[in-house]
């Protein structure tokens, strides 16, 4: 069971986390930020659960989350940032997931292009980033599921050669709430001073710089080698002696 008062007890940010609501089951913590947008609610208002039985993730995926194992959360932000910015959102949420688990377990953990989180080229954790504007007011929601203490029988039998859990890969338990905290705590010293060095950061953790990739593209699949990201977050592959510049879509490695 999660202790409010510990996860904010380990923050260090000003708005980020400083209301935080915790819901036992819920279809979608997402829906619940958005709840809180349309109530007028505080920006940085955090949704936290034990259950979620129906998140979806991106191109209308499904994300399956363990109860008491996993780390899932949404919140809520009301960005004044310039739009250029709102585009490097998945890359910013990813690396501050990279760095809050580093600073809690000292596990080495990576990206895939655009959102997933990676251990030993297998998916422990996604990002799914949503955005609306309602009377002139753009708010944008940020879910997160990490699969964290979960054990093998947990994860489901036909993605258990691409899942995996901090658990299964080192054998160890984590204390969730210290992890969550770590997480909010670099999201928020980024979204405030690191814009300038978000793309930098990615690629240091991308944990496919320069392999050979399959980008599935609106039905085609593209072979290539990923050649990094541009200033705006889009993927660079290189194809046939050309590089091309891709925003959206799906790499197999």
């Amino acid at each position: 069971m999660f202790s409010i008062s510990n996860i904010q007890a380990s923050l260090n940010t000003e708005f980020l986390g400083q209301q935080i609501k915790f819901i036992d089951q819920t279809p979608s913590t997402n829906d619940d930020a958005w709840k809180c947008f349309h109530e007028n609610g505080l920006e940085g208002t955090l949704i936290i659960t034990n259950n979620q039985v129906n998140g979806r993730g991106r191109r209308k995926s499904k994300w399956s989350s363990t109860p008491d194992k996993s780390l899932t959360f949404s919140f809520l932000l009301i960005p004044s940032i310039p739009l250029e910015n709102l585009g490097l959102l998945p890359l910013l949420a990813g690396v501050s997931i990279i760095k809050g688990i580093w600073n809690m377990t000292k596990i080495n953990v990576g990206l895939k292009w655009p959102n997933d989180i990676m251990i030993n080229h297998k998916k422990i954790g996604g990002i799914l980033i949503e955005s609306n504007t309602i009377k002139n007011k753009l708010g944008v929601v940020i879910g997160i599921g990490i699969n964290i203490n979960e054990n093998e029988n947990d994860i489901p039998l036909e993605i258990q050669e691409k899942t995996s859990s901090l658990s299964i890969d080192s054998g160890k338990k984590f204390n969730l709430a210290l992890i969550l905290s770590s997480i909010l705590n670099e999201f928020e010293y980024l979204y405030v001073h690191g814009w300038d060095h978000i793309t930098t950061l990615w690629q240091e953790y991308c944990v496919h710089q320069n392999d050979y990739v399959t980008f599935h593209d609106n039905e085609k699949f593209i072979h290539g080698k990923f050649m990094g990201i541009t200033e705006s977050g889009h993927a660079r592959i290189h194809v046939n002696d050309n590089i091309k510049t891709f925003s959206s879509g799906i790499i197999t490695l």
